[in-house]
């Protein structure tokens, strides 16, 4: 995608079905995301944020759709336990929810091993887990990525080409060698 917010644009307009969607939000949260879904017609309700991150207990009962930064909740910093991490997993699979996971600054991590992502940890294929390289490589370079489920792939590829025909190829052919030739991970 040509970073994030091309992601959260793009699941807003296949997931929303105006008037009916219910998106639980962190609260504080990212408003840019929050703007998006409400331009879409899902109906926002924040969810406290404490020490262990989102509260799952105080998440609505007809969301649908969950956004969540885990690994570096935006804006307060908190990362999200392992222990609310299943709670809302197990929230997402019980009521057929879909969660986005924003994976907000988890390259920056400088200390102790950093916690599994909920996409690694989902068995239920309800995780969209979304990146950007602007941060760890720089802004203008506008390039990010969606890891979906198998179901969502279609619908979000067919919105992203209605969208957006192309992307810039040569910086993408450039981006995939300097993963590949390990220089990402060092």
């Amino acid at each position: 995608t040509n970073g994030a917010q091309q992601a959260f644009d793009l699941l807003a307009r296949v997931l929303v079905t105006p008037g009916k969607t219910v998106l639980a939000v962190e609260d504080p949260g990212y408003a840019p995301l929050q703007n998006l879904f409400t331009a879409a017609g899902a109906r926002i309700v924040g969810v406290p944020v404490d020490e262990e991150g989102l509260v799952v207990e105080k998440l609505p009962s007809d969301a649908n759709i969950v956004y969540v930064t885990p690994s570096h909740q935006f804006p307060l910093g908190v990362v999200m336990s392992p222990r609310r991490r299943v709670a809302l997993l197990d929230f997402a699979r019980s009521r057929g929810a879909v969660i986005i996971e924003d994976d907000y600054d988890s390259e920056f991590r400088y200390s102790g091993r950093p916690l599994d992502a909920l996409q690694t940890l989902d068995r239920g294929d309800a995780v969209c887990y979304i990146g950007t390289f602007s941060k760890c490589l720089f802004p203008s370079l506008r390039l990010g990525y969606a890891v979906v489920p198998p179901w969502l792939r279609t619908a979000l590829a067919s919105a992203k080409y209605q969208s957006d025909w192309h992307g810039n190829v040569m910086t993408q052919d450039t981006l995939a060698a300097f993963i590949a030739e390990g220089h990402l991970a060092r």
